[in-house]
């Protein structure tokens, strides 16, 4: 399964079930989206799909996620 951000592959995770983006998120990336501090490393790591909210917290735009499986 690909893990796509705005078209862009970003990770990849090979499962043989359906998965949550927040659960592809983790086990692709290793991405806990409810840690700020994971958020806050994906930032500064210069990941395209993370970004500082209008309250000054990190956040990853799992809006802008797509899980496309392989055949």
């Amino acid at each position: 399964m690909k893990i796509m951000f705005n078209g862009n592959e970003i990770g990849r995770i090979a499962t043989n079930k359906s998965l949550t983006i927040e659960e592809a998120l983790y086990l692709g990336l290793g991405i806990n989206i409810d840690n700020k501090e994971d958020c806050q490393k994906a930032y500064e790591d210069g990941a395209e799909y993370a970004y500082i909210d209008d309250c000054g917290n990190y956040c990853i735009d799992t809006d802008n996620i797509e899980l496309e499986s392989e055949a």
